[in-house]
């Protein structure tokens, strides 16, 4: 699975507005169908799926035959000229006729209808991070990365140590934000490496890998913790996190994001 949907099926906002936190709520009350729009893309990969689903109330089992949407006119618009329309398949992926290549530097737009619902989303795909520098804050445990910005592009990153149990972070730490220029050069760091593999056997293997996203991603990661936490956030609604996918209960993210090297901080 693709990084940013590992990081998105941990949470959820379940906003209950006007009911009284001593009030037992039927979740059946409170229910709102959305539709759900999940796309990350990626350069040097191809163009993938497009997946479209709708949620399901509170307490049922995630079922994907009962939150596929089958009838979904789609087609995406490449660099604004390029009109690719999409396909269903199966389980509510959408896929290209012929197949090609995500490219760095490209611009996506998406546009869809169902049952008179209009969709619409954009998103650059970044270009590989540009690494100054790296180091390891032996105070603190983190690792970091000096990183050279590039137009609507933010970053996060995450450290790996091979051969143990946890293998890398399991998140960002931050993602950075849009303040600076072009060419300006930032810091970006991991979480802290837990205390379990700071011994030198695990901290002399540990690396960096930073992310480089459409800026989209920024308003999504910052606002996705707030409220109140459930399993799955394409399951039940959207509470107040800001997805980049526009339109009428809708939610979700078609974003671009490009993985950087795996480096070793020596």
């Amino acid at each position: 699975m693709k990084i940013i949907f590992k990081i998105l099926l941990l949470c959820l906002i379940l906003i209950i507005a006007g009911c009284k936190s001593e009030e037992i709520v039927n979740p059946d009350d409170v229910y709102k169908e959305y539709t759900v729009v999940q796309a990350e893309l990626q350069p040097g990969e191809k163009f993938p799926a497009v997946r479209f689903t709708k949620t399901l109330p509170l307490g049922e089992a995630y079922d994907i035959k009962k939150a596929e949407l089958q009838n979904v006119s789609v087609y995406i618009k490449k660099n604004g000229v390029q009109v690719i329309p999409l396909i269903y398949n199966f389980d509510g992926l959408y896929k290209p006729k012929y197949e090609f290549y995500v490219n760095e530097g490209e611009v996506y737009e998406l546009f869809a209808e169902n049952d008179d619902k209009y969709i619409y989303a954009k998103t650059i795909i970044p270009f590989s991070p540009r690494i100054v520098s790296i180091r390891r804050n032996v105070n603190e445990y983190y690792l970091e990365a000096n990183v050279t910005v590039s137009k609507d592009e933010v970053y996060g990153a995450l450290w790996a140590i091979p051969g143990t149990a946890l293998g890398k972070s399991k998140d960002f730490f931050s993602i950075s934000n849009t303040d600076y220029n072009p060419n300006t050069n930032i810091i970006v760091r991991t979480s802290a490496i837990p205390e379990e593999y700071r011994l030198p056997v695990y901290l002399n293997n540990a690396s960096i890998q930073v992310f480089a996203f459409d800026k989209g991603y920024r308003n999504y990661f910052y606002t996705r913790s707030s409220g109140q936490e459930v399993n799955d956030p394409f399951t039940q609604s959207s509470g107040k996190i800001e997805w980049n996918v526009q339109g009428d209960k809708v939610i979700g993210m078609f974003i671009g994001v490009t993985p950087g090297n795996i480096i070793k901080v020596e």
